[in-house]
């Protein structure tokens, strides 16, 4: 579609949204979550109808997404400018292409687990999904962007699910995991002993009550393998997308949101070895 259809009828949009938020506030700040919700999907549909569903910026550029996506619309226009999680995509463009194998627990859609075959950071990957709309989402993305003898799908991660990867890829991998939660239940000493020799980058679901002792065990489970580094949500620089300049602030840094509860946060797990 073209930029001035796709983006600059924002201006209009833009003026209702403004009024739209300044009501709610005031009279009905328990519904300004919603609208903000709203806000966000509508401008991921304005950037993925733009940029045709392919990402067009970052170490993925290029990827290509079926329009029918598994994961969450109002991350979409993130994901295509390279916003959406830039700490992650930092840190494995920083790794260059040290690891042959990626694996990727809570795949979703496949964005990083075929974004970094398109990027050329890996030679192949492994991903886990636990819904069988994600993995068919997956297969089909995968299809889409040729990648299909590269990529390994599977099911629910449990416990062992490092027996199902082949052990030359053990040795020389790096290990995401985002589990929404589930990281906790899956990840123990048996799983940084099988990964003794890669890197492990988990994000960190903090809701729990009981959270900071959960930390503790998982740096211990950790110790005698890996050393850890945590690193959270950092800053965006929005000046070099040209397409944003016709949008008026709130919007443009409405992009940078990813609707989380609180700041993220995630450990890097590098071997010791």
């Amino acid at each position: 579609m073209p930029q001035k259809d796709a983006m600059t009828t924002a201006e209009t949009y833009s003026n209702t949204l403004r009024v739209t938020f300044n009501h709610m506030a005031q009279q009905h700040p328990e519904l300004l979550p919603i609208a903000i919700a709203h806000a966000r999907r509508n401008l991921s549909e304005r950037i993925r109808l733009h940029y045709a569903n392919t990402i067009a910026y970052g170490p993925f550029k290029g990827l290509k997404l079926v329009e029918d996506a598994h994961w969450g619309s109002a991350d979409l226009g993130g994901m295509i400018l390279g916003l959406y999680e830039q700490e992650i995509l930092n840190e494995l463009s920083a790794l260059g292409r040290k690891h042959r194998s990626f694996i990727d627990l809570g795949a979703a859609d496949g964005y990083y687990g075929l974004g970094v075959l398109v990027g050329e950071l890996f030679e192949k990957s492994y991903c886990f999904e636990i819904t069988e709309k994600g993995r068919e989402v997956i297969a089909r993305n995968a299809a889409l962007n040729t990648l299909q003898d590269r990529v390994t799908i599977l099911g629910e991660a449990k416990p062992d699910f490092y027996t199902q990867i082949a052990p030359q890829d053990l040795a020389d991998a790096l290990l995401l995991i985002d589990i929404e939660g589930a990281e906790f239940d899956i990840v123990s000493a048996d799983t940084f002993a099988a990964f003794a020799k890669s890197t492990v980058i988990i994000e960190v679901h903090e809701w729990y009550p009981d959270i900071q002792d959960r930390l503790t065990r998982l740096l211990q489970q950790s110790a005698a393998t890996h050393t850890a580094r945590r690193f959270s949500t950092g800053a965006r620089d929005l000046s070099s997308f040209a397409e944003l300049k016709i949008i008026n602030d709130s919007e443009r840094w409405l992009l940078c949101s990813e609707g989380r509860p609180y700041l993220m946060s995630w450990y890097r797990f590098d071997p010791r070895v």
